[in-house]
């Protein structure tokens, strides 16, 4: 039976065909980061579970954008959320994802979680991510 990390290979590629991508994201769709001066789209897939001829999954698409820096005096820098960049790129994403049942393949997803903007640990970022609710069923020959 089909994976979530299978998916995922889908998943990316449809992002890929899709997003209007500019040179501003550097991780055009993966599985994780490494740039973190650039916008960056990141798929995480997580369990699948069941052992039935239906399975449910998940993939998590995380929209990373480096915060805004602005100067405040005495060297000191304050780094801005930026919203409206977040908000784009998730919207793109979303469109292009949003209730996909791929013919054949025995397998869909929904949008489900949509969860707001969150900072980065340890790097002056935040990323807004939405989960793509997957399930799995059985193929069955016809045989």
């Amino acid at each position: 039976m089909i994976t979530t990390e299978e998916i995922a290979v889908r998943v990316r590629q449809m992002l890929i065909d899709g997003m209007k991508i500019t040179p501003e994201i550097s991780d055009n769709p993966d599985y994780q980061r490494t740039d973190y001066t650039k916008d960056g789209i990141i798929l995480v897939p997580r369990s699948i579970t069941g052992e039935g001829s239906v399975r449910n999954g998940a993939i998590n698409v995380n929209i990373h954008v480096p915060d805004i820096p602005q100067g405040v005096g005495n060297g000191k820098v304050i780094f801005h959320t930026h919203f409206a960049r977040l908000i784009e790129l998730r919207k793109q994403a979303m469109e292009i994802l949003q209730n996909h049942y791929e013919h054949g393949c025995g397998y869909n997803w929904n949008i489900g979680l949509i969860n707001p903007p969150m900072q980065e640990p340890s790097h002056n970022e935040h990323y807004v991510s939405f989960t793509l609710d997957v399930v799995v069923r059985e193929k069955k020959s016809n045989n």
